[in-house]
């Protein structure tokens, strides 16, 4: 490992302690985050498709692994801590509401009365709060580097200072002594780009098999047109040729990512990990052309999936969906499950209400969601 790496035996600790090999602190975090329960809620929240269009797209737990992978490979090539980039990348997306980004967009305006909502200050909700599984603590106890990783995985936090997703996170970390305005470690830095060369991947892999473009329509693109002119001389087989282009051009983005992020390092002659956190500027990014050429593959993606009329039509019913029970649960909090209008303490104030209220359909996964949705407005349910 190297000097600029978030060393183990360098970590913080816990908020509270715990019995267990301080060299092993970033791996238990992974233990932690995968045994959670908002974790394995994962596997039926929407990424582009909603669960149960199909067997073999994307989910959130889909999507969080194959991140984690691949913060994992980068983290090894550039001699980082391979825990600590695994547990940042597993986590990343654990405060996603149900229906992906339609969702959490539904449920910021249903509630922009009361705060808005902000998956990424959810996530850490969830993982220092709401996950009750320990005695003594509330929460998973993360590391307060995985913490820190998680909370400024997109970079620093210099957001207004009075919004409700910066406030909440100052809240929820105030006892850690994390500055949210230097920059996260390289680490959390891999875990941020990991994201974005497995959902343009998989994406490209769920739009071919949804039939929502073909093979041919994207030799213009760059990188991709000389990855498929050469597969194409080796195989007619199109379901192993797009196979192998998911392959190859995840390995091309992670090729390009290392050599540019040690070229970045030589640069800045960083030496150690708090060198690291005071640059003005991230150090893992992609080279300039690879960031050109990302551009036009998501710029494609763009037209043709994610403003597909079907992605669209699935998006106009669960915003409205959500929207829904917002408006339902916010009016008639007694309609919430016992364990959960309990905890209002029988407040008929709104503001009071709306956080649990907020926290009830954010942890929803997409069929409970269409379950609870059927329950409360299908006059032949009861």
């Amino acid at each position: 490992m190297t000097f600029y790496a978030c060393s183990p035996l360098a970590s913080k600790g816990r908020l509270f302690s715990e019995d267990e090999d301080p060299s092993e602190i970033f791996l238990k975090d992974c233990e932690k985050i995968i045994h959670s329960s908002a974790f394995r809620r994962l596997e039926y929240k929407t990424q582009v498709f909603v669960n149960h269009v199909g067997d073999h797209y994307r989910t959130r737990l889909t999507h969080s692994i194959e991140v984690a992978q691949i913060a994992r490979t980068i983290a090894h090539r550039l001699k980082l801590n391979e825990d600590l980039a695994a547990a940042v990348a597993l986590s990343h997306d654990i405060g996603h509401p149900p229906f992906g980004h339609a969702g959490e967009e539904a449920l910021n305006i249903a509630a922009k009365d009361y705060g808005g909502f902000d998956h990424n200050a959810h996530t850490i909700k969830i993982l220092v709060k709401l996950e009750q599984k320990y005695i003594g603590f509330d929460g998973l106890n993360l590391s307060i580097e995985a913490l820190e990783g998680i909370a400024k995985h997109n970079g620093p936090l210099v957001a207004d200072k009075n919004s409700k997703s910066y406030l909440m996170l100052a809240d929820l970390l105030n006892n850690l002594g994390i500055n949210f305005h230097t920059q996260p470690s390289l680490e959390a830095q891999c875990a941020a780009l990991s994201d974005d060369i497995a959902y343009i991947n998989h994406d490209i892999d769920d739009g071919l098999r949804a039939n929502m473009f073909k093979l041919e329509e994207m030799q213009e693109l760059p990188i991709v047109s000389e990855i498929l002119k050469e597969l194409t001389k080796q195989s007619s087989d199109k379901d192993k040729i797009k196979h192998e282009l998911i392959k190859k051009l995840s390995e091309f983005m992670m090729n390009d990512l290392v050599i540019q992020t040690l070229d970045n390092l030589k640069l800045t002659n960083i030496k150690n990990y708090q060198e690291v956190i005071s640059t003005s500027l991230p150090i893992v990014t992609f080279s300039q052309s690879i960031n050109a050429a990302k551009d036009k593959i998501k710029d494609f993606l763009m037209e043709r999936v994610y403003r597909n009329y079907r992605v669209n039509r699935m998006t106009a019913k669960t915003k409205v969906l959500i929207m829904q029970l917002f408006e339902h649960y916010i009016n008639n909090p007694n309609c919430l499950p016992t364990e959960w209008y309990g905890r209002i303490h029988d407040s008929s104030k709104k503001n009071e209400i709306a956080p649990y209220v907020i926290d009830y359909i954010a942890g929803m996964t997409d069929r409970f969601a269409i379950k609870e949705y059927s329950s409360l407005f299908d006059p032949t349910l009861f």
